[in-house]
């Protein structure tokens, strides 16, 4: 995973570090870096998105805290998949898939 991995208490905060999205992910918090769009034109940018040969994937923080919640990944087949964070059970959840026509 690209990026730079801290100790999920290790930032000594309670929300974003900046303008940088965080990736929870076994108790560890990923930096992925600055986010890059704003998909709910709230003015704020809140998601940042990653490609490679099997497709697109959208990271996006949709409560503000800087914490990525949701993930939506679009195949190179057009195939679409997102998951949820619950950050009170520390787990990540797949939502129902479906296809671009």
């Amino acid at each position: 995973m690209d990026g730079h991995h801290f100790d999920d208490d290790a930032t000594g905060t309670s929300g974003g570090v900046g303008a940088h999205l965080w990736l929870p992910e076994a108790g560890r918090l990923w930096d992925l870096g600055p986010a890059t769009s704003d998909t709910d034109a709230d003015g704020v940018g809140d998601s940042l998105s990653r490609t490679d040969a099997e497709g697109l994937t959208v990271f996006t923080d949709t409560d503000r805290d800087g914490r990525v919640d949701l993930i939506t990944r679009v195949g190179a087949d057009g195939e679409i998949s997102s998951s949820t964070y619950d950050p009170t059970s520390g787990t990540w959840s797949a939502a129902k898939p479906g296809r671009l026509r």
